[in-house]
């Protein structure tokens, strides 16, 4: 692997992938930044010419920045999973929220879910339209194709996870199939990924109530406490061997904005990252059991959040100040559809009800 391809992925996995796929680079990293920065001063002192090019390239920013991280299949040109990470250089800090992808918007003055946004323009859609509804700036995004995840798992041996309740679900067209047991076990690739989608049941029980409600919020919590397990487990000194192996998995699945002269500057950063600085931050909003399902993001206590916790000055992408200006406007108040009233009907025998009142999404749990 070449010099090149090792420092562009190396950092894209420090700002975003590890959120993603857990891998151990950064324990690697953290141990072997000197050695690495040392080599590169002895091929510099070669040539005076080399140095003045090269040193300034080599001076980390230290301007804290927002990456759009966007996970999904890269054949159905879709985006699942939505990330908002800032990290700022300075202190080493990383906030990420997750942002439901039923969460509700306004796209070119249409009514829209915000996973609308990646088919119908890719990352520049989707940048635009989170930077209108949070009112911030976003620098860089990162997109990962979802077979990445599994495959990353798989090289890593799986992970030792407790699953809360058993999960069942099955959708047919989207070739979904999600089940797994109740209980302590090791997850591989395919089981990871079917912990981390799942969303709700087929069938509802008390037990599944306990854990999930049908809604991203939940989804997005399990998500998050696997990632941090997956990540406790797997910076360790046992898997630097597997590190080129993920490197070039992460790379072959990776779209990004990063250029190496970034990529270059953020490494004299890397030594500061921490497991523990890491904070998930739930979005602020309310789910309503009417359909269309949206997430109603509570759009000022969710910019309060952005101000404090997500400073950028840059962006890649302008999101329309009339744009962000309407979130706050009566027009964007969500008006919930009223129930309708005095209607009875026997659905006991009605094989396409499920044991609850949530409806969740059209698409795949």
């Amino acid at each position: 692997m070449n010099t090149r391809k090792f420092y562009f992925v190396l950092t894209i996995v420090l700002t975003a992938m590890l959120f993603i796929s857990g891998s151990g680079t950064l324990y690697y990293i953290n141990n072997h930044v000197a050695t690495l920065s040392n080599d590169v001063e002895i091929d510099l002192e070669t040539n005076d010419a080399m140095i003045d090019i090269i040193q300034p390239l080599l001076l980390p920013s230290k301007d804290a920045f927002n990456v759009l991280l966007l996970g999904g299949d890269k054949v159905s040109n879709n985006s699942d999973t939505m990330m908002l990470a800032n990290f700022d250089p300075e202190t080493g800090n990383i906030n990420i929220m997750s942002i439901p992808r039923d969460t509700r918007v306004f796209i070119k003055n249409q009514e829209r879910k915000i996973n609308f946004a990646y088919p119908n323009g890719g990352e520049d859609l989707s940048a635009k339209t989170v930077s209108e509804l949070l009112d911030v700036n976003i620098k860089y995004y990162v997109y990962v194709d979802t077979s990445a995840f599994r495959k990353i798992i798989d090289l890593l041996d799986g992970v030792d996870y407790y699953v809360p309740t058993d999960l069942n679900y099955d959708d047919p067209l989207q070739n979904l199939h999600i089940h797994l047991k109740k209980g302590q076990q090791t997850l591989n690739g395919a089981q990871s990924e079917q912990y981390v989608r799942f969303r709700k049941p087929n069938v509802w029980n008390k037990e599944v109530r306990k854990y999930y409600d049908g809604s991203d919020l939940k989804r997005n919590i399990a998500q998050q406490n696997f990632i941090k397990e997956l990540m406790k487990q797997k910076l360790t000194l046992q898997y630097l061997p597997k590190l080129t192996s993920v490197i070039n998995t992460v790379f072959e699945h990776v779209k990004t904005n990063f250029t190496l002269n970034e990529v270059i500057r953020m490494t004299g950063y890397i030594s500061k990252f921490k497991v523990e600085n890491i904070n998930f931050i739930q979005m602020p909003g309310t789910t309503y059991d009417a359909s269309p399902y949206y997430f109603i993001c509570n759009v000022p206590a969710s910019r309060k959040i952005m101000a404090e916790s997500f400073k950028c000055n840059e962006g890649f992408v302008s999101g329309d100040n009339d744009a962000k200006a309407f979130y706050l406007t009566k027009k964007a108040v969500y008006v919930p559809p009223k129930p309708e009233e005095n209607i009875e009907e026997d659905t006991d025998d009605n094989p396409s009800n499920d044991d609850t009142s949530i409806t969740g999404s059209d698409q795949d749990p």
